[in-house]
């Protein structure tokens, strides 16, 4: 995936407006997205759903992103999925504990434009990067192993 192709991001968020204005944003550049109001409804998008990037709200009723983060990283289907977390309360404890807990990245709110595309752009190439790595590997392993049963 070249640094400006597109990718689909899944952005979970319980409060409508904040879910428009970051699709609206991703969307006008070009990046496909997928949206969820509720943890457990992130669990099934990215579970059913090809996904290269969540941008995951903190503060939701029920099941908080801390909470959907640990789901995510417990699930084989979902673990290699990499979570920005993103939400008002700018703490650093919060960005630590992001961290901490598998995170990628931190965003404040109220969501700067560019700060966000930055961010979204820099994780998708890293996954794009990543697929790549993962596809020459296999290549090579399926040479090597062809070259073996002809010696």
């Amino acid at each position: 995936m070249p640094s400006d192709a597109p990718g689909t991001v899944l952005v979970v968020d319980d409060t409508e407006d904040n879910l428009l204005i970051t699709v609206r944003l991703l969307t006008d550049s070009g990046i496909r997205c997928l949206t969820a109001m509720r943890g457990w409804q992130c669990l099934e998008v990215a579970r059913n759903q090809p996904v290269d990037l969540i941008l995951l709200d903190i503060i939701m009723p029920r099941m908080d992103g801390w909470t959907t983060l640990a789901a995510l990283r417990q699930d084989p289907a979902t673990r290699h999925i990499p979570v920005i977390m993103f939400t008002c309360d700018d703490r650093f404890v919060n960005r630590q504990r992001a961290m901490k807990e598998g995170a990628v990245d931190f965003l404040p709110r109220p969501v700067v434009r560019e700060k966000l595309l930055s961010c979204v752009r820099t994780h998708l190439n890293a996954v794009a990067r990543s697929r790549a790595l993962d596809a020459v590997g296999r290549d090579l392993d399926s040479t090597l192993a062809r070259d073996e049963r002809q010696c």
